[in-house]
């Protein structure tokens, strides 16, 4: 091997271990894999949602809102109960999850759970500069999540103020029958998958192609070791392989085709 080959050979290497990869020739590799591709990616979109749809239960919210706010003189609210019920909702949202309240709504709802199941099914939330306190059941059951969510707030109200000693709070919105689902959502999951598969796919050829080191064309033959071929031989060309092995089975069926030919000739001149 001369300097020149040489020196072609340590720039292949020092690429390779570089990890640089020419994108033109990842594309056409790509590109030639589209079947391969798109089977992969709707394989990924149909298993997603297909266990999104027949294996995922779907899910209900239903929200009960309290205000935390009440009238020190039963008639008018001023500044001083507005202080007072900023304080207060941030103590209402901490002792609404006590055990008294989740014991409580278990009994009254007959529930075969726990506290602690109890609130995974439970989110109270403080939306930002308010004095609303929002209660939201997340069930498996309509019905369930709008009466686990106004027997949380009911029994809340009734608990918690005396516990406090405060004024109870004002209901602002009872819980309602959800008539649509909160969740799973089949279309979502359904993307997610095709993304994922389409993932796999072009990762496994990306891996083909940075693992495959054989020279393709004379092109590369060229660039990669200063290397001019002489000739090239065509694609369809046979030397020896499946082209000629079919080459040589057509040849012996003509000569059994044209003996055949001859014995008739012959039997009839007799």
């Amino acid at each position: 091997m001369n300097e020149k080959q040489q020196t072609n050979t340590n720039d292949i290497m020092d690429r390779t271990h570089e990890g640089e990869i020419d994108l033109l020739e990842l594309g056409k590799v790509f590109l030639s894999h589209a079947k391969f591709i798109a089977i992969w990616f709707l394989a990924g979109a149909i298993l997603a949602g297909s266990y999104s749809f027949f294996l995922i239960d779907p899910t209900y919210d239903a929200t009960a809102k309290m205000y935390i706010v009440s009238a020190s003189n039963k008639s008018i609210v001023d500044l001083t109960d507005l202080n007072i019920g900023t304080s207060l909702t941030a103590d209402y949202e901490s002792l609404i999850t006590c055990d008294p309240v989740t014991e409580q709504v278990i009994s009254d709802l007959n529930l075969d759970c726990t506290p602690k199941e109890l609130l995974q099914m439970v989110t109270i939330t403080n939306p930002a500069d308010t004095r609303v306190l929002e209660i939201t059941a997340h069930t498996t059951s309509p019905k369930l999540s709008k009466d686990l969510a106004n027997t949380f707030m009911d029994v809340s109200l009734e608990y918690l103020p005396e516990t406090m000693s405060t004024n109870p709070p004002n209901v602002a919105q009872r819980a309602k029958m959800p008539e649509q689902k909160s969740g799973p959502s089949n279309s979502k999951n359904t993307l997610l998958g095709a993304l994922v598969g389409l993932i796999i796919a072009l990762g496994w050829l990306t891996v083909q192609y940075l693992a495959d080191d054989t020279i393709h064309s004379a092109e590369e033959l060229e660039t990669y070791f200063g290397i001019v071929p002489l000739a090239t031989i065509p694609e369809g060309a046979s030397l020896g392989g499946e082209s000629s092995a079919k080459d040589k089975k057509y040849k012996a069926r003509r000569k059994l085709s044209r003996r055949g030919r001859s014995k008739k000739k012959t039997g009839g001149a007799r």
